[in-house]
């Protein structure tokens, strides 16, 4: 199914999640030879997220430049123990959140990260391109939003909208003016008791971390919006299954105290239930906020 050949392949929603979960756990043990057999050999590589110590933002091309890029990052991050978060299929397309923990070699010190993964599959059963972000992982700060996720994922309600409006509510959201999200819509849209998920490191990203209350969310926007303009530039890709959405969004940002610019690729995982936003996972290139910053 994913070995090349000219045959033509049909991959169903199913078989997607059971190929997403083998490149993870042969990536994990670092078999390349192996993984590289399940892309095209032309496949492209965005890495959008920052990985400290190892890799910025960059674009790969080829089978082998993937290799590549695995062995850079396993130099430095021995990979251990992984497990998948959530998987979004959509056509030929595919949307993924995982954690896995690494340790590093010069300090044996295990950092647990999270990631996300935008796949897109051709004909042949083979991965074409790929979408990549890696944050650290900050647990909640109290116990209690782990509870409720994991309950609303065990026996989630119905979305209560149409496909398509689910889609235009995410895009919509994502595409803001120049002030940010408007509030009055975040309180039409989202529940009051939203959990809302801000990957990175909690040290250098005072927000960082999963927070519940619409209150709460609103806060941390208005806070960034302190301190960074953002100019949307537009959502290339929008995944959506059953109560779920995944998006990729590009944004240009100005520092107001630095007065740097920059420009960085976002992924957001949004979840609906009975009419209303519940969960609302973000992953950013904290590195170029912190360039900007700096």
């Amino acid at each position: 199914m994913h070995g090349g050949g000219n045959r033509t392949v049909r991959l169903t929603a199913a078989n997607m999640r059971r190929l997403i979960s083998e490149m993870l756990d042969i990536r994990m043990r670092r078999d390349y030879a192996r993984f590289a057999s399940y892309v095209d050999p032309r496949v492209v590589v965005y890495c959008n997220a920052w990985r400290e110590g190892i890799v910025g933002p960059d674009v790969w091309s080829g089978a082998p430049a993937l290799s590549q890029l695995f062995r850079r990052t396993d130099e430095d991050y021995f990979p251990l123990d992984h497990e998948v978060l959530d998987t979004i299929v959509d056509g030929d397309r595919a949307a993924v959140r995982w954690r896995g923990d690494w340790r590093r070699h010069a300090t044996s010190k295990i950092y647990t990260i999270d990631a996300a993964h935008f796949l897109r599959w051709d004909e042949n059963g083979l991965v074409v391109e790929m979408h990549e972000f890696f944050d650290s992982y900050s647990p909640a700060l109290s116990t209690g939003a782990e509870l409720s996720s994991l309950e609303s994922l065990l026996t989630p309600l119905p979305a209560g909208l149409t496909r398509a409006e689910m889609e235009h509510r995410a895009r919509r959201l994502a595409c803001f003016d120049e002030g940010g999200p408007d509030a009055d819509l975040l309180r039409e849209w989202c529940s009051p008791d939203i959990v809302c998920e801000f990957l990175g490191d909690r040290a250098r990203i005072p927000y960082a971390g999963r927070h519940t209350g619409l209150d709460r969310m609103i806060g941390i926007i208005q806070a960034i919006r302190v301190d960074c303009e953002q100019h949307p530039i537009g959502v290339p890709e929008m995944l959506v299954e059953s109560g779920r959405v995944a998006g990729r969004r590009q944004v240009a940002w100005r520092h107001r105290g630095t007065g740097r610019v920059g420009c960085s690729e976002l992924a957001d995982f949004i979840r609906f239930e009975d009419g209303k936003v519940v969960e609302f996972i973000e992953f950013r290139d904290t590195g170029t906020l912190l360039r900007m910053q700096d």
